[in-house]
Formats: structure tokens, sequence, C-alpha cells
């Protein structure tokens, strides 16, 4: 993983496919200490790295570090497994190829912390929201994306109960 002082952050586009400096809200994602500041960061992320169905490199190169500071803030929450999710399930769809500079540290991060982080909330207690991201992550580490697309999109009772009316 590039180091997040690496001024290549300030090159990578994100979701709008203009640069964004994904770095920036990772160092605070690391420092935040409030719920209410780590849903702010998160909001953030989720509108720069990922644009109606854009992902760009900022994207890419963020996933490691979304693990990595799930599991050391002991995140356990929808955001980190939605916006993991959607990113790489975006990833399949016109979107940049991954580059070969990160991939080692990209598909390590989707096929081995992944499912490591996923583990850490089998004893939570589930939601809605955080059973369609959880089960979507696990989709994702496993290379089942059309599978991880139609499960995070089962969040909410409606959709479900629709699905099922259409069976």
């Amino acid at each position: 993983m590039i180091s997040l002082d690496d001024n290549k952050w300030k090159t990578f586009d994100g979701g709008y496919r203009i640069p964004y400096d994904a770095s920036i809200p990772l160092k605070r994602l690391k420092q935040a200490s409030t719920i209410n500041e780590i849903n702010s960061i998160f909001s953030e992320l989720w509108n720069e790295l990922h644009h109606q169905g854009d992902v760009g490199l900022a994207s890419y190169y963020s996933v490691p570090y979304l693990i990595q500071i799930a599991k050391e803030k002991e995140l356990y929450n929808f955001n980190v497994f939605g916006l993991i999710s959607t990113i790489e399930i975006q990833r399949h769809q016109n979107n940049p190829p991954l580059p070969k500079e990160i991939e080692k540290d990209y598909l390590k991060a989707l096929h081995e912390d992944l499912p490591e982080l996923i583990k850490m909330v089998l004893e939570m207690d589930w939601d809605i929201n955080l059973s369609s991201s959880v089960l979507s992550a696990l989709a994702v580490s496993k290379g089942h994306i059309s599978m991880a697309n139609v499960i995070c999109k089962m969040d909410d009772e409606e959709m479900i109960d629709e699905f099922l009316d259409n069976l």
C-alpha cells in the first residue's frame, strides 16, 4: 500500500472522475473519536469515491485502508462493508482497471483481510442494513460480484418482499 502521505493521492480520480485526495479523509478516519465524526467522514467518502456507478483510482487505493482502519478502530457498521462492496462491484462495470501496482494489496485486502473483518461482526446483532452490507462484502470477498450486487440492493423489507413476489 502506498503511504497516506504519498503525493500520488492528489492525482487519483474519485467517483466524479476528477482528482480526489482520499488520503485526507482516511487520515481523519484513523483519528476520529466520535460516531458523528466517523459518520461525517463516511458520508464524504461515499460521495467522493462512488458516484452513479463511477469509481476511480482513489476508490481502489482506499479499499485496503478502509479495511485496515475498520479493524484497528473496530468500526463494524454498514458504511465499511457497503462502501467496500460498492467499490468492488463497480470496478467490474465501465470503470478504470485496477492498476498493477496496487493489485496485490487490493486483492489481499478483499480476499484475506475482509473475511477477517467479517468474522469480527458475526456475534453482533445486525439490522437489515448491516446484514445486506456484510453479506454483500462476503460475496465480494469470494469473487461473486453479481451476487454481491443483488445482495447489497436488499437493504429494506419492501425490496425483499418485491424480490420474493417475483420468484
